[in-house]
């Protein structure tokens, strides 16, 4: 059968089963040599995204808090703070690792139960001419569980990391045990992600730059001490802005 616009229609379990076929023979040729890294994470471009999003993110933090950006309170020693940083941080892994392997299943599971009825609508609009793009619309509608599964994931993942940091603030007596509302977690969340993630960048493209075990060393050393100068003061910052503002 042929639509209105001339697109021939395509039968949804054998647009599926090239879609499938296609995925399979580009995706892992592509991941063995390494292009997504070296296009981002390991080239000069990354490392200007990684300090623009650093300057921006300090700036508006500067119009917006009075305090000391980086200033810990209670004032604490190396240790200590090596100690509470580290109850935070392996809290985080752990949640988000667990995170990952359920939405992970979750995924393939609203993959296997949409795309049969999404092909099929599409096959519908296609061949009924109903639009005037409805070549694009199988494309289109392929990619409706990948956006859902991103939404959900930084929806669900921000108050995830947020009631983690703060477990680790708790049983190190530095939060009280009142409670903790979504939103509050939410924004420990934000803070905790919107300091970490160009920390990162930075340190990964800074290593880059040398030998490959001396690279793994650095970086390891400069995520701890990113989180513990930089991430922790900024999340005990927010524990008390969200009970004193101000």
């Amino acid at each position: 059968m042929v639509a209105n616009d001339g697109t021939r229609a395509v039968d949804p379990s054998q647009y599926v089963a090239q879609h499938l076929q296609h995925f399979t023979a580009s995706g892992p040729t592509a991941f063995a040599t390494g292009d997504y890294a070296r296009t981002f994470m390991w080239s000069a471009n990354g490392l200007v995204v990684a300090s623009v999003l650093l300057v921006v993110v300090t700036g508006l933090t500067l119009l917006t808090d009075r305090w000391p950006l980086f200033r810990l309170n209670p004032v604490m020693g190396f240790g200590k703070r090596l100690y509470l940083w580290w109850s935070c941080a392996w809290r985080q892994w752990l949640a988000s690792t667990l995170f990952v392997v359920i939405g992970f299943f979750a995924f393939h599971s609203l993959v296997a139960t949409a795309t049969l009825p999404l092909m099929a609508f599409a096959t519908h609009l296609m061949t009924s001419g109903a639009t005037r793009t409805a070549f694009a619309w199988p494309f289109t509608l392929m990619e409706v569980p990948v956006v859902l599964a991103i939404l959900i994931y930084l929806l669900l993942s921000l108050p995830l990391a947020g009631y983690m940091v703060r477990s680790g603030l708790v049983a190190h007596a530095i939060s009280g045990t009142e409670p903790f509302g979504l939103w509050r977690a939410t924004l420990l969340g934000v803070t905790t992600y919107v300091w970490s993630v160009p920390g990162s960048l930075l340190i990964a493209e800074l290593a880059i730059w040398f030998p490959h075990h001396v690279a793994e060393i650095l970086r390891g050393l400069g995520l701890v001490a990113w989180g513990m100068y930089i991430v922790l003061p900024r999340q005990l910052r927010r524990m008390t802005r969200s009970i004193q503002p101000g």
